[in-house]
C-alpha cells in the first residue's frame, strides 16, 4: 500500500447534507464525504478523460481505482470551520398532479478558514497515477458552487486527525457520519441514471474539533 495526498484551499462556503437528512432539514458536513470525493474524480474521468466506455466496464480496472482507495483527512491546528444556519427557498413536487411549489428549508454553509489535506491510501502505483491525473482539475466538492482550489500533491502526507469513532477510546471532538462507495460497487451503482440499487458505506468519524462561539445564527469550531 501507498500514501500520497491532495491539497485543497476552500473558496467558498461549503455545504454537503448529509445522506439520511431530510430535503427540508439538512445539516452540513463540515468535510467532503469520500463518496463525493470518488463521485467528482468520476465526473472528471468522465467529462475530460473520456472514460466512459472502461469505467463501464464489468470489472473495470479505472473504477477499480477510485472504489478501493482508502480517503482520510487531515485538519491544520489553524483551520477553524464557522458554520452558518440558514433558510433557503427550495422546489418541491407538489402532491397531486405534477410539477413543484415553492417551500422553506434550512440548510448550513460552512467557513473552512484554512487549507485541507484529503490523503489516499491505494494499492498499486497505477492506482496512483490514475487518481492524480484527475484530482487536480477538481474545482468543487458537494453541492454546486461550492469551490476549492488546489494547491499540491504530497508524497508524503500528514499523518490523518480526523478518525474513525471508537467508543472504547473516549476521543473528543465533532462526530459526523459519512459516505464511501461500497467495496462491492460497480458502476451502475453509483450511476444516477441506473436503475440499480445504490450501495454506500457508512462510517462514523471524529473531528478534531470544539465549539468556541454560537449564536443563534452561527457556531464557531476550532
Amino acid at each position: 500500500m501507498m500514501r500520497f495526498s491532495a491539497i485543497f484551499q476552500p473558496t467558498t462556503l461549503f455545504s454537503l447534507k448529509e445522506s439520511n437528512s431530510t430535503n427540508k432539514g439538512a445539516k452540513s458536513l463540515f468535510l467532503p464525504s469520500p463518496y463525493s470525493i470518488k463521485m467528482a474524480i468520476l465526473n472528471q474521468a468522465i467529462t475530460i478523460g473520456g472514460d466512459l466506455s472502461k469505467l463501464e466496464e464489468k470489472k473495470s480496472q479505472e473504477f477499480g481505482f477510485i472504489r478501493d482507495s482508502k480517503i482520510s483527512f487531515y485538519i491544520p491546528d489553524s483551520n477553524s470551520f464557522c458554520v452558518n444556519n440558514s433558510f433557503v427557498k427550495i422546489q418541491e413536487p407538489v402532491r397531486e398532479g405534477s410539477g413543484f411549489k415553492p417551500t422553506i428549508s434550512f440548510r448550513e454553509y460552512v467557513f473552512i478558514s484554512d487549507k485541507i489535506e484529503i490523503i489516499f491510501e491505494v494499492s498499486a502505483i497505477e492506482a496512483k497515477q490514475y487518481l492524480s491525473k484527475y484530482l487536480y482539475k477538481i474545482n468543487y466538492f458537494g453541492k454546486r458552487g461550492c469551490f476549492f482550489q488546489f494547491l499540491e500533491f504530497n508524497d508524503n502526507p500528514s499523518e490523518a486527525n480526523v478518525k474513525p469513532f471508537d467508543a472504547k477510546k473516549g476521543v473528543m471532538g465533532v462526530l459526523q457520519s459519512y459516505d464511501d462507495f461500497d467495496e462491492k460497487a460497480t458502476f451502475d451503482n453509483v450511476n444516477s441514471y441506473s436503475n440499480a440499487t445504490v450501495k454506500r458505506s457508512k462510517q462514523i468519524l471524529v473531528l478534531p474539533l470544539q465549539i468556541v462561539g454560537a449564536s443563534k445564527s452561527f457556531t464557531l469550531f476550532n
